[in-house]
């Protein structure tokens, strides 16, 4: 989610890659019937309307990746693991969900290069792992929004609870097409996406996850945070439109998505002054357009979690006064960009009822706020949201988050969504599901 996802980001260090050779071409080749397609801006399948409410999966891959890497692939316990991740899947389709989001390269992956370096274990934990998770989604008949992870394709590593940049970083990832982090980028989209292109189970590719996060978070124009050095919104966009274009080059049948995230309330005035002064809806609006306006990424896709009041990022209107980047707004700046809307992550902003300051007010302010979607009060939270997305009409949306089997996400503050436990939201998910795809006409 957009506030804790920092945590799950998807940091593939490529020093010291050695890249296969790409994969042959797959005896079965899709046509424009089989994929997810835009007409005047809209999402269509098969010649009619697509739209779909439901959730991200992001540890689907990640939990069958991490037991074949410790050499657990023929135990009890990767059994379990992989019936558990079936049967989450059997459970979001006979809710009437017929796609999910996943995070598709490994946790803990600056240890991942060991893995795909060696020939033998780059076939039997990464693609073996992959293999699984989408023949579990074809079983289940559930597409995918496949996050590649492009983004943190650098050599920064986690050390303790640090990350320490090496020779090169996200400004030399981002910035440079020569650099080499960029190069051995390339040739993993190109061995991966050649590989999987003809499935049927892809809905899109994804570049990153929440790659304008990164942009000018410095103090000042250096453009350093935490001793690491990042990029500019121009970097961002820019690599986000090399990376779909070399996306499109191996495979030009399927979309391609950023990965969101919604803009900070102060993006393009960190961009163009480097301070934290709240931006006008129109320079969010200067902000998109640099983004989708001239890019090879097909989708204006924002991550949306409201909070104990019940808005996202406020900024300034046209007379000055506060106003939340809300859903319509953003729905309205796809269509100006001649894009659809697609919100890669929703929830709501649960909180801890603890004695952390910031939680202790949150919960002064809204006695009945959340810490979980387990929660007697989730309802009251949740079915406003879905309200607000079936009233604005964005085809996609992706909540945060299905059955994790992560270790942790069911304690509070938990965003997982769970039967037996959240039923309620689960049911108002499902119902909006249902209005959103009878108001669209959508499969």
């Amino acid at each position: 989610m957009a506030s804790n996802v920092a945590v799950c980001l998807v940091m593939l260090s490529t020093a010291g890659f050695a890249f296969p050779s790409r994969a042959a071409k797959p005896a079965n080749v899709l046509t424009r019937q089989d994929v997810l397609t835009i007409q005047n801006g809209s999402f269509y399948f098969r010649g009619k309307p697509y739209a779909e409410i439901s959730f991200n999966k992001f540890d689907l891959f990640w939990e069958i990746y991490s037991l074949l890497d410790a050499g657990k692939g023929n135990t009890p316990e990767y059994n379990a693991m992989v019936k558990s991740e079936d049967r989450a899947l059997s459970e979001l389709h006979s809710l009437g969900f017929h796609s999910i989001r996943i995070f598709a390269a490994p946790w803990a992956n600056w240890e991942f290069r060991i893995v795909y370096d060696d020939p033998i274990k780059r076939q039997e934990v990464f693609y073996k792992a992959m293999d699984t998770t989408l023949d579990l989604c074809d079983k289940n008949q559930i597409k995918v929004v496949y996050s590649l992870g492009a983004a943190d394709f650098t050599d920064t590593k986690l050390v303790g609870s640090v990350w320490v940049g090496g020779e090169e970083q996200k400004r030399e990832l981002m910035r440079d097409p020569n650099s080499r982090s960029r190069q051995d980028l390339y040739e993993y989209i190109d061995d991966v996406v050649t590989r999987y292109k003809s499935r049927k189970t892809i809905l899109m590719w994804e570049v990153s996850n929440e790659t304008t996060l990164t942009a000018d978070i410095s103090p000042d124009q250096n453009n350093v945070y935490q001793g690491l050095r990042m990029p500019s919104l121009l970097d961002v966009s820019q690599f986000l439109t090399d990376v779909a274009a070399r996306i499109k080059a191996d495979d030009p049948l399927h979309l391609v998505n950023s990965g969101g995230s919604s803009l900070r309330a102060s993006q393009w005035n960190q961009y163009t002054k480097h301070n934290w002064q709240t931006d006008t809806v129109q320079q969010q609006d200067q902000a998109l357009s640099l983004l989708y306006g001239d890019s090879a990424v097909d989708i204006l896709d924002i991550h949306y979690y409201t909070d104990n009041t019940s808005t996202n990022s406020m900024v300034r209107g046209p007379d000055g006064s506060l106003k939340s980047m809300g859903i319509e707004q953003y729905s309205e700046e796809a269509k100006a960009l001649g894009k659809p809307l697609m919100v890669g992550e929703a929830g709501i902003s649960v909180a801890a009822n603890d004695s952390n300051p910031s939680n202790e007010r949150i919960y002064r302010q809204t006695p009945d706020f959340i810490d979980s979607y387990g929660s007697p009060n989730a309802v009251k939270w949740v079915k406003p949201l879905c309200d607000e997305i079936v009233a604005a009409k964005p085809q996609l949306v992706y909540f945060w988050e299905y059955s994790s089997d992560r270790p942790g996400d069911e304690n509070p503050p938990s965003f997982n969504f769970k039967k037996g436990t959240t039923d309620s939201a689960i049911a108002v998910i499902a119902e909006a599901n249902k209005r959103l795809k009878a108001e669209l006409g959508a499969n």
